[in-house]
């Protein structure tokens, strides 16, 4: 059995290269015995794969314990206003579901401060002098000091400058990271504990599991995290999810984007509504 079938993690490319999955189509091929490929969102070569006959589909339409599956709403940031990179319409959506006692889950899928660091009177912006990525901007623990700025492809750090070194203009962090949305979540919404569950506040196993015992007990109101969120938790109170910026994942160098966003969104709505 091959759970979550179509996750990338499957498929090392440093190294050694090798995709476990279809090691363990070949695997079961030469002995003979049947292979269950599971996912609630099949890659498109296994979707393939049923539709040609070379495989069988076994499909589960419902959800456990009667639960319906959850209604998707598409908010066009060129209609609404939005504080800090969230919609109005969230925001009041958010409020009504955490005064119905409900918790409410975000996702977006870029940790740190802010994806980039930049001047706006010349146009520089930080780069990673080890690698040709850019520099990530991230809070210091203590919270809004000036932090560092991070690699997050070849995990170089530097400090954060104070004034663009090309000219000597004020700097601003460009964009969205799930510690910004914490810090517009807190502000929105100060009454309500909120968790965030990305590798730089969650780096132990134990941490993880402290996390989401606070989630199940209910003193954490509000998640707010990356792709560690998608799929394989189950928070019954959690009744709205939001994905935040959702088309940036499109705008990546992947020829499989639109397949993995499709993927994540239906994943990560999964985490809603999972309870009566």
């Amino acid at each position: 059995v091959v759970d979550e079938e179509h996750d990338a993690s499957y498929k090392q490319q440093e190294g050694f290269r090798y995709s476990a999955r279809d090691l363990a189509l070949a695997r079961a091929q030469r002995l003979s015995i049947p292979v269950v490929l599971g996912s609630a969102t099949p890659s498109l070569e296994s979707l393939e794969r049923a539709q040609s006959g070379r495989a069988t589909l076994l499909s589960l339409p419902g959800r456990t314990g009667g639960a319906k599956p959850p209604a998707i709403h598409l908010i066009d940031l060129r209609r609404h206003a939005a504080t800090q990179g969230i919609a109005t319409p969230t925001v009041l959506t958010i409020k009504r579901h955490l005064d119905a006692g409900a918790q409410v889950l975000l996702f977006i899928n870029r940790r740190g401060y802010a994806p980039t660091l930049l001047c706006q009177s010349c146009g520089w912006i930080a780069p990673c002098n080890s690698c040709d990525a850019r520099l990530t901007v991230h809070l210091a623990s203590g919270g809004r000091e000036r932090g560092t700025l991070a690699c997050h492809h070849c995990g170089a750090e530097a400090p954060r400058p104070e004034r663009c070194p090309r000219c000597g203009y004020e700097l601003h962090p460009l964009g969205h990271g799930t510690e910004r949305v914490e810090e517009t979540l807190a502000e929105f919404f100060p009454g309500h504990a909120i968790e965030r569950f990305d590798r730089d506040s969650l780096r132990a196993p134990q941490q993880l599991t402290d996390a989401i015992d606070r989630v199940h007990s209910g003193s954490a109101r509000i998640l707010v995290g990356t792709q560690m969120l998608t799929k394989g938790h189950h928070f019954p109170d959690v009744t709205l999810v939001g994905v935040l910026n959702a088309d940036q994942s499109l705008f990546s160098t992947d020829f499989r984007a639109a397949e993995r966003l499709a993927q994540t969104i239906v994943q990560v709505a999964g985490r809603a509504g999972r309870a009566d």
